[in-house]
């Protein structure tokens, strides 16, 4: 059942706000491919995927809600669920892709495999079918789940029925499951055989694990933008923000871990293939980027969550999760630019085709989030007590 939100003439606003931006960068990203298609491809990859792990994120974020249930689950699922509806979209979007594959990929390239053992001993998997194949079907695992979740959240929101609640926890089990092992194929396919001579058993974890950040950082952002509708009133605390602080606390600090586990495990180890990986991506301005990354993506953002009255102050965690959403585009250039460039640049086609995308995937996005109460109906978790924490306050919200 549709329910008109207080924020429906703003989304209406921001909807045509976001489909005329990203019609304006895909009409100017268009007219940069006659002119330079190689660079066109190499940004389309890096602005698609960072869209696509905020679509995929949320999906995982999803499960994981239903999984471990909680207040700040049932205030951020209706962001996650219209997050979740951009899949379709970027199904559509992956399909340039899919016509440059040898553009992008040495393993797509007949002429290069022909004197390259390596890459001969992994045409099996590596090989142009089967990578379109892999990825169609990531992408439409992905969409059928996400299309579950909505569909069984709306038929509890008509129905009441709390049967659906635990069929839905029931489901979120091989979900999460599923969602963990086709991402992180996904990252290796998309990503990590942009070089197909190095290999890294954690990098699908490293890409998970961003992309759950992403998710919680953009579900944040959009919880404090509309926290004043009146669906919130008596149903949202500064406990819930304290919640969202805390995962994206666990995010950060699992980010650098895992990232810190690579790099040891590749430099201490002095693994032949892994090295040369971390020299092309701390030389020539990309050691640059890497600071960048530890002082914004870990350090600001640690040493800020570690207070509670931060976390428990909208403007004060969304301006963090702002950051940490951004950084998550700084992480991903800094991980595949590399493969095409040995130094350090930026290109106006980075920029073009990252809003481009972004404006359709934004605009798809309100359109979904606002079809529906921002708040699930007959979820027993918001008519729970708060345990800990004050109601809102002035000082807090």
């Amino acid at each position: 059942m549709k329910q008109a939100t207080d924020f429906s003439a703003q989304f209406n606003r921001i909807q045509r706000i976001a489909l005329g931006i990203g019609i304006v960068g895909v009409v100017v990203s268009i007219a940069g491919l006659f002119f330079n298609s190689e660079q066109f491809f190499q940004s389309y990859l890096v602005g698609f995927i960072f869209w696509l792990q905020l679509s995929a994120g949320s999906v995982f974020i999803l499960a994981m809600h239903y999984l471990v249930s909680g207040r700040w689950g049932a205030v951020i699922q209706r962001i996650l669920e219209a997050g979740s509806a951009t899949l379709p979209l970027m199904m559509l979007l992956a399909i340039p892709l899919l016509f440059a594959l040898p553009t992008l990929y040495v393993w797509a390239r007949p002429d290069v495999v022909a004197h390259d053992a390596l890459l001969q001993h992994k045409v099996p998997y590596l090989n142009v079918p089967f990578f379109v194949f892999r990825v169609l079907g990531y992408l439409v695992i992905w969409s059928a789940i996400a299309y579950l979740y909505r569909q069984w959240s709306n038929r509890r929101d008509r129905t009441g029925d709390m049967a659906i609640h635990d069929r839905l926890k029931t489901f979120s089990g091989p979900a999460t499951v599923v969602m963990g092992l086709t991402v992180t194929f996904a990252s290796f396919d998309w990503m990590m055989s942009l070089e197909p001579h190095w290999f890294s058993t954690i990098y699908g974890i490293i890409f998970g694990v961003g992309a759950g950040a992403s998710a919680f950082a953009f579900a944040t952002i959009i919880l404090s933008l509309v926290k004043d509708d009146s669906v919130f009133k008596g149903k949202l605390h500064p406990l819930q923000f304290n919640d969202l602080g805390n995962f994206l606390l666990t995010m950060v600090v699992l980010w650098a871990y895992v990232e810190l586990s690579q790099f040891l495990m590749m430099w201490l180890g002095e693994r032949e293939e892994g090295v040369p990986w971390y020299l092309a991506r701390s030389a020539n301005g990309w050691n640059g980027v890497a600071f960048v990354l530890v002082l914004f993506h870990f350090g600001v953002p640690f040493l800020f969550l570690l207070l509670r009255n931060n976390k428990r102050h909208y403007g004060r965690i969304a301006a963090i999760a702002w950051l940490i959403f951004v950084m998550r585009f700084v992480d991903l250039y800094w991980f595949i630019t590399p493969a095409f460039k040995s130094y350090f640049t930026i290109h106006w086609l980075d920029f073009s085709i990252l809003f481009g995308i972004g404006g359709l995937w934004i605009a798809l996005f309100v359109s979904q989030l606002g079809k529906r109460s921002l708040l699930p109906q007959f979820d027993p978790r918001l008519e729970e007590e708060v345990p800990h924490g004050q109601p809102a306050t002035s000082e807090s919200f």
